[in-house]
């Protein structure tokens, strides 16, 4: 059986294969960058866990009661429990549907009042007046009380005012 036969590049020179230093170093420090990001970011993820700031957990629970009042095809109510501070959807007979607990801030557990948005006199829609509610009611028809919420955290104290048809938040007062 004839030996295999050796060759030689066409310049001559023998090929040579395999990463250059500088290449080496280069991935190296890719991946060195990506896995610093990947820690930090998970470091942020697990001490941020299960702190909701407030205003997101009363989005939650709105979006919450709008589905109940559908769902249940009855009125629904939102109201806010200081003693547990905690926000809660509760049925026309008064069985809590859900309950959304608040963390406290600053060492303070935060305080949620609602107040009814009353209509507009005359072509004055933008002087809107308010009386405090109990609870907001939510309808079957997926509309609502026209209310808004004032919020005081140890920080501030701020208000967000719903959209009664999408539950939106049409105007917070900390963007003033």
């Amino acid at each position: 059986m004839p030996s295999p036969k050796l060759t030689i590049s066409e310049t001559g020179n023998n090929v040579r294969r395999g990463f250059t230093l500088i290449e080496l170093i280069i991935v190296i420090a890719l991946i060195a960058l990506v896995g610093g990001l990947v820690v930090i970011n998970a470091q942020a993820i697990l001490r941020g866990l299960g702190q909701e700031p407030v205003e997101r957990v009363l989005q939650k629970s709105v979006r919450e009661a709008r589905y109940q009042a559908a769902s249940l095809k009855e009125s629904v109510y939102l109201s806010f429990d200081e003693e547990e501070s905690a926000l809660e959807v509760t049925s026309e007979t008064g069985q809590t549907l859900a309950s959304f607990t608040l963390q406290e801030e600053d060492g303070e557990a935060p305080a949620i009042a609602f107040e009814q948005i009353l209509p507009g006199i005359g072509l004055d829609r933008y002087r809107l007046e308010t009386v405090p509610i109990s609870n907001v009611v939510f309808r079957p028809d997926r509309s609502s009380t026209p209310f808004e919420a004032v919020v005081e955290t140890g920080a501030e104290t701020f208000t967000q005012r719903f959209d009664p048809f999408s539950a939106i938040v049409t105007d917070d007062s900390r963007e003033k």
